[in-house]
């Protein structure tokens, strides 16, 4: 959201000054403050209307912001920490750790407090909302759910169950081309009890402004998150900033922040790997998490995960070897598989066999990237090139597109319409599968192999990390992490030793001043 002018010589880059010596790129940050603020009326101070704002205030620490950009993170911080905000809850986990059953257990008892408690469930994509759709559904169906959730009348847990999580978008009322953009603001904020949003390391800086901004009084907000997965792609690292926040002596936040830490999805095996690769110190997170990829780690005695300690759990596959080519017999096959099912009409077990398998790439070009899995799946089925439109074609939805109330995150299958030739789009709804013509859609992707940050809010009974064949800014430490946790039962990691070594080693750096605000 900001540049940090402490900082500013990281930014460079790997650039050479000494062979550019042209360039004047000062390490002194007191140097750039400067020569900003005598560059009026281009830069301002806080409270002026110029475009650029430099903040030299004890929050602000020397940033630079566009105005709007400081604007929001102050509204943000503003809404989670001023006055009056004590309707603002955060709950924070892992995947696994029980973030759905806390929910379902909350909404649980406030429906049966008040069967009228008007409810809205969200997430930042389609993908998201239906997973979060879908979790709460098995939680409250789970013969070994908690009391609270298993003893609750049947009605009340239909009333949970009914209640249709959607975009944040929808949400908002997104109008791309209204003004303002979101039907529901300040002025006109949400008529509900309670707002809850899963997959909130989503939420980008401006997203979040606007859904603080159009919750109102006596409205209650529940954002749910894990603060170590990958940040909005836009600018922004909000649940992450909140979540530092929260963990410092005398925070305001603390008492409203609740952390989950006990896995229960996965088996220790996995659970171990993303402990690896989260570890402060980044070379021995490295060395620990290869020797679990290796099979040189045991792990260890967890009284809260009866998951067996399956040494299967985790494949770590080296490119060009014949694993490699075993694995690509895999996910053609899993992709066949799926093609068969819905060709046969097959519409709700073809969706749930795709659950089953996926490719998860770091980069979307490349010899091991999105576009070359996709196109390698497409030519062993034998429909590349030939239609597009080929049954068991799984797609992602790209853009918004409101009019069909389809989302960015949306999936769907390709699938026979019924019609002399028709081919429809199936998209699960948590009930009967919803069916649109494809000559409707737009905006979609082909997924039998998507990017890490497209697979957020997803589960996957077994997850295959691509990474690419040489280190790179993007391949880090929260996106493996993110990959690696997609997984229910089984991960494989396709990658060498040296770019695994560097996506461990490598966080992610994004300049906000949101934590400071915070504090």
């Amino acid at each position: 959201t900001c540049v940090s002018l402490a900082d500013i010589r990281d930014w460079a880059g790997d650039i050479d000054f000494k062979k550019a010596g042209h360039l004047h790129w000062p390490a002194d940050a007191a140097v750039w403050r400067a020569s900003l603020a005598s560059a009026e009326p281009l830069v301002g101070m806080p409270g002026s209307r110029a475009p650029f704002i430099l903040d030299t205030t004890p929050d602000g620490g020397g940033r630079l912001y566009l105005a709007r950009s400081l604007h929001e993170e102050q509204e943000i911080a503003r809404r989670l920490v001023g006055e009056n905000t004590g309707e603002v809850r955060i709950l924070l986990g892992g995947p696994g750790t029980g973030k759905t059953t806390q929910v379902a257990t909350r909404l649980v008892s406030l429906f049966q407090a008040d069967p009228a408690t008007r409810i809205a469930l969200a997430a930042p994509t389609g993908k998201a909302a239906a997973r979060m759709a879908e979790a709460l559904r098995n939680r409250l169906h789970d013969p070994k759910a908690p009391a609270e959730i298993r003893d609750a009348p049947r009605e009340v847990r239909a009333a949970v169950a009914a209640a249709r999580p959607v975009t944040i978008h929808k949400l908002l009322g997104y109008r791309p081309y209204g003004t303002p953009r979101y039907r529901f603001h300040a002025g006109n904020p949400l008529a509900y009890d309670l707002v809850v949003i899963d997959e909130a390391s989503m939420l980008s800086s401006s997203l979040m402004h606007h859904l603080l901004a159009a919750v109102g009084e006596g409205t209650r907000l529940l954002l749910v998150g894990d603060p170590d997965q990958l940040a909005s792609v836009d600018a922004g690292s909000v649940l992450g900033d909140i979540a530092k926040a929260a963990a410092s002596p005398g925070s305001r936040l603390a008492s409203r922040t609740e952390k989950l830490t006990t896995r229960h999805r996965f088996g220790p095996r996995i659970g171990g790997l993303a402990d690896a690769i989260l570890m402060d110190d980044g070379a021995a997170g490295a060395a620990r998490a290869l020797d679990i990829l290796e099979g040189r780690w045991t792990a260890p005695p967890d009284p809260h995960n009866a998951a067996a300690d399956d040494p299967a759990s985790i494949r770590w596959i080296e490119p060009g070897t014949a694993a490699f080519a075993e694995l690509v017999e895999e996910a053609v096959a899993h992709a066949a598989r799926v093609r068969e099912l819905a060709g046969q009409g097959q519409v709700a077990a073809a969706i749930e066999a795709q659950k089953e398998f996926q490719l998860l790439g770091a980069h979307r070009g490349g010899t091991l990237g999105v576009a070359g899995w996709n196109l390698l799946v497409e030519r062993r089925l034998g429909v590349a090139g030939s239609t597009p439109w080929y049954a068991g074609r799984p797609l992602m939805v790209t853009r918004n597109n409101p009019a069909l109330d389809l989302f960015n995150g949306d999936v769907g299958l390709v699938v026979p319409g019924g019609e002399s030739g028709r081919m429809d789009a199936a998209f699960p709804t948590g009930t009967e599968p919803r069916r649109l013509p494809v000559s409707r859609l737009e905006d979609v992707a082909t997924m039998h192999a998507l990017t890490i940050h497209k697979s957020q809010g997803s589960e996957y009974r077994h997850a295959v990390v691509v990474l690419p064949e040489r280190a790179s800014r993007i391949v880090t430490r929260e996106l493996l992490y993110t990959g690696v946790t997609r997984a229910s039962e089984k991960v494989t990691i396709i990658g060498s030793r040296e770019v695994i070594e560097a996506a461990i080693t490598k966080p992610i750096r994004r300049a906000t001043g949101l934590q400071a605000r915070l504090g």
